[in-house]
């Protein structure tokens, strides 16, 4: 009678484990493509970010390069496994490949770029996945394949996405499709992602890599929204006021919170114009990116559980684009590591913020705040990890560079000002009113240029 127990530690069926699969070489060829494949569509996000103006597109470029991170350090941690150098992975597998994810990257506005990564890209990441999975053997080969199911899961929910994405931008959609052929072009030219396909014998279109790229990391922000250069913040005033109610001050936070879409548009500015750092500095940031997005959606759905149109308020940018107009890349990450610091103390950062949406009873905003409150502490740590070398652990030098910094974007401001762009002086009172359904005492004037690095998240 044979043993009802599932044999192979229910892996995979009998047939499937005497597969004779391919070997150790062969399989580190593979997964070392795929996972420098997984880095540059992480970068691909980043270099797009900001000038991609529609809102839902860039929360799922900042969550989809974080799990193009997290999948490219899955395969990372298991090539060397598979008796490869790891000073190879951070080196191009193929000279056809690099060409054509050098064209992906030269994607231009939000048609192209959709169609690069959802219709180009991730579906043949996915098809070699599925060939991967199909091909080794289950049992020798298992620590790879199971990062590739791990990968595969979330690649499909990406792919999801995106087709349902490039359906709804109908502008451009002609153009879109032709620079969709001329990267499947590159594609077929390097056999695929996973290079095990025949490589056709015809001339490639003319490579818009041939010219250097040009990175626009201006943030914009798409036709729904209004005052995104507005630089009053009554809400950093009203939240922080301690005599005024404390359901207006949750209020405030929740609306700080759904700002936070300029805080990944800065870290994406870093991250474009740092190349040549450890993956290690690219894996944490792009966490940190993806988390402050998330912050801003958690204030989205807050204000959408209020029946609020959030779109309606002035939701700026002028944090990304100071950065980005007036500071090099190192100076960005200096300020934003001095403004993850401020937030630590009890008395006037996370923890305070979370205890004023617990204490105005706002059940929804209590626990946003409480998993932001964690994702701040983690962020913080990130920030020491990886500008150790710059302040030799000292937090006090950090502070004093960024607050020279913002002194010296202020005076510059002062020449070069941002548009015009501001929304009626009482736009807080109207909406507090129609959010609370009662008056509120008029904010105090307030203007960025009173807002100090050391204080709070801008």
């Amino acid at each position: 009678m044979p043993n009802p127990i599932p044999p192979y530690a229910g892996i995979c069926s009998s047939g499937e484990a005497r597969r004779s699969g391919f070997g150790v070489e062969e399989a580190a060829s593979r997964l070392r493509r795929l996972a420098w494949v997984k880095q540059q569509l992480a970068f691909l996000a980043v270099a797009h970010l900001n000038s991609t103006p529609e809102w839902e597109v860039k929360q799922a470029l900042s969550l989809h390069a974080w799990l193009d991170a997290e999948h490219a350090s899955l395969l990372r941690q298991r090539i060397p496994e598979l008796r490869t150098a790891a000073s190879a992975l951070n080196q191009a597998p193929d000279g056809f490949l690099e060409r054509a994810m050098a064209e992906a990257m030269r994607s231009q506005g939000t048609a192209e770029v959709l169609q690069a990564i959802y219709s180009v890209v991730r579906p043949e990441l996915l098809a070699s996945v599925d060939r991967y999975l199909a091909e080794s053997n289950p049992l020798a080969d298992h620590p790879s394949c199971r990062a590739l199911k791990i990968i595969r899961s979330e690649e499909a929910e990406m792919l999801e996405w995106g087709g349902k994405a490039i359906g709804a931008v109908r502008a451009n959609a002609d153009e879109g499709q032709r620079w969709a052929e001329h990267l499947r072009a590159y594609v077929a030219a390097a056999g695929g992602l996973d290079g095990t396909q025949a490589r056709p014998e015809q001339e490639l279109p003319q490579p818009r890599a041939a010219q250097p790229l040009q990175l626009d990391l201006t943030p914009r922000r798409d036709s729904r929204f209004h005052g995104v250069f507005d630089q009053s913040i009554p809400a950093d005033v009203v939240y922080a006021d301690e005599s005024r109610p404390i359901e207006e001050r949750n209020l405030a936070l929740l609306f700080k919170r759904l700002r936070e879409m300029d805080v990944p548009e800065a870290i994406a500015g870093i991250l474009a114009q740092m190349p040549g750092k450890p993956w290690g500095f690219y894996h944490d940031m792009l966490r940190q990116m993806w988390d402050e997005a998330r912050h801003s959606l958690l204030g989205q759905v807050a204000l959408e559980a209020r029946g609020e149109d959030w779109t309606a308020l002035p939701v700026n940018a002028t944090f990304s684009y100071k950065l980005a107009r007036f500071c090099t890349p190192l100076e960005r990450h200096i300020l934003l590591f001095a403004i993850e610091q401020s937030l630590m103390p009890a008395q006037r950062g996370k923890p305070w913020e979370y205890s004023i949406a617990r204490e105005s009873g706002d059940e929804l905003s209590t626990t946003f705040h409480d998993f932001d409150w964690a994702d701040e502490v983690l962020h913080a740590a990130i920030g020491k990890r990886h500008l150790a070398e710059v302040f030799k652990g000292d937090i006090n030098q950090a502070f004093q560079q960024a607050d020279a910094l913002a002194r010296r974007i202020a005076a510059q401001l002062e020449v070069e000002p941002m548009p015009d762009d501001a929304p009626a002086a009482d736009w807080w009172e109207r909406f507090a009113e129609h959010a609370l359904r009662r008056k509120v005492a008029p904010a105090p004037q307030s203007s960025l240029k009173d807002w100090s690095p050391v204080g709070s998240k801008p």
